[in-house]
Formats: C-alpha cells, structure tokens, sequence
C-alpha cells in the first residue's frame, strides 16, 4: 500500500512540472541593458564631454544554438521578452527555459525596427515605433546625445547635440558569435545561467575598428560645422556628407584611423559610424558579439 501511494505521489508530481521548467532541464536569462559609459557618460580624447539624453533599441529576440545541428539547444517555453522597443539603460530580461543539458556555441541578438506585435518598453513612447518604422527608412536604433568642449584652446564652451538614426538598410541588425574566453553558454541541468547582454554607444565616437581605440568628437563637430547646415545639430545626413578619406588624409588622424573593417577608406564618415554600429554589443564582462554585414543574415 505505501508503495502503491509514493508511485501515485510521484506520478502527481511530474504531472504539475510545467513542461518549460521539467526536471533535468535547464535555462538561460538574458538581461540587455547599456554599457557604464552609454549610462554616464564619457570624454573623448580630444576633451568633448558626451551624454546621451535618449537610446532606443528595436529588439526582437536573443538567438541560442548550434549552426548545422537545428534541435540542439531548443527550448520547450517562449522566449520572453520578445519584439519591443526599449531603452538598454532601463533594461530588459529575455528568460529561455526547458532546455537539454549542453553547449550551445551560438548565440547573439537580433534586432528590428517596430511591427505590428512590437510593445512599448520601458524608456520607449508609442511614438517611437511609428518614428523607427515610418520616418524614412525603417530603424532598429536612435540616440540623442549631446557635447559639451571648445573648437579652439581658450575658446568659449559649446554644447551640440547629435541625432543619430540608424536604419535597418545601412546598419548592423544581427549580432552573433557571443563569446568571453569560449563561445556561448552552456546550460546545465537545473541551473538556469545569467548572461548580460550590453550596447555601447560609446564605440560609435572611436577612430578605428578596434575596441581599445581612442573615441574623438571632432569628425562629427566637421560634419556639421563644414559640411552640413551648422546648426548645432549633428545628424546622419551630415556625416554622410563628409568623406571619409578626407579625414583619413589628415595629418591628425594618420595610421591606420578612420578606415571601414575592410580597411578601405571610399565611403562617407556616415558609413564608417554605422559600420562601428557592428561592434556596440558586449557579451557578459568583457566579452562580445559582433554585427553582420547590412543585407547579410549571419
């Protein structure tokens, strides 16, 4: 009879183990939040004080498993939260649950301008979604910021603000090949790991591809000053106006500065920026994923 009881016990047991979180599975948390100086703030090497105002990110999903083996590292729950526009200062958590035991080599972020299931979230305006989707070329990303230095020494302190929007087209939307030390996460039964997942603004002022190199202000104060309207105001189209082999050209910025990934210089100052956009994505402490080729699906 006790027998007979501890089996049916059992058996009720198992019956009530939600099938994202059975016994023997694990899980993955993922928490997409900004890097210290996207949230602070930072100067530049040539002494501009940057601040950003507002980040938004279109985020679609965190991607886990291995390339070749479709099944591995599946999960049995939904991946929450999923297709909303946010602020990464605020943060958002995408939890993975019910899944084998395993490596998972692959792992990265997608991104996508606002549909029609996106959500408001948190930092977000329902204004945003139809800004990123319907005012001009669809985006994934916007930022305002502003800096603060001067243009000469003894020169009066200035203020320009930057507003930076990023289309889906021109820039960077998948991120993959996360890594620290070694690729991915592995999951572990009955353990749900916690990774963070940070964007950083801040490699969008640096002057080579390259994640120790120097942030400067002074392409982007050129942009609008000479090439674009001057008022105060740096956008995209300014720096798309400026060439980006003239600043190369420069006695300033000479070696191997203000060069695309592929190390050629024909193309606008507005390409190199989005080209760094490849390079925002941090992956746990120290770590990274890095954005595919615009048009591109890896």
């Amino acid at each position: 009879m006790l027998r007979r009881l501890l089996v049916v016990a059992s058996a009720t047991v198992a019956s009530c183990v939600p099938a994202d979180e059975a016994i023997g599975l694990g899980s993955v948390s993922f928490t997409v939040t900004a890097s210290r100086n996207t949230i602070h703030g930072f100067t530049t090497s040539d002494s501009w004080r940057i601040d950003f105002q507002r980040v938004l990110l279109g985020f679609r999903t965190m991607t886990i498993g291995k390339i070749g083996v479709s099944d591995q590292c599946s999960y049995r729950g939904r991946g929450a939260v999923s297709d909303t526009v946010f602020d990464p200062r605020l943060g958002i958590v995408q939890t993975f649950n019910g899944i084998e035991p395993t490596e998972c080599p692959d792992v990265g972020i997608v991104f996508t301008p606002p549909g029609d299931t996106t959500t408001v979230g948190p930092g977000a305006r329902s204004s945003d979604l139809v800004f990123l989707s319907a005012d001009g070329p669809s985006a994934h990303a916007y930022i305002e910021a502003t800096a603060k230095g001067v243009r000469t020494f003894g020169g009066p302190e200035e203020e320009i603000r930057l507003v930076l929007r990023f289309d889906t087209t021109r820039t960077s939307s998948r991120f993959g090949g996360c890594r620290t030390a070694t690729r991915g996460i592995r999951i572990k039964e009955g353990v749900r790991d916690e990774a963070t997942v940070t964007f950083g603004a801040e490699h969008l002022f640096h002057e080579a591809v390259s994640l120790s190199a120097a942030t400067r202000f002074a392409p982007f104060l050129r942009a609008d000053t000479d090439f674009g309207n001057a008022d105060g105001v740096v956008t995209m189209d300014d720096l798309d106006k400026l060439s980006l082999s003239l600043i190369a050209s420069e006695t300033i910025f000479a070696g191997d500065t203000y060069r695309l990934p592929d190390g050629t210089i024909r193309a606008s100052f507005g390409d190199y920026v989005r080209a760094l956009f490849r390079f925002t994505i941090g992956f746990r402490a120290q770590g990274v994923c890095v954005g595919n080729e615009p048009g591109t699906e890896e």
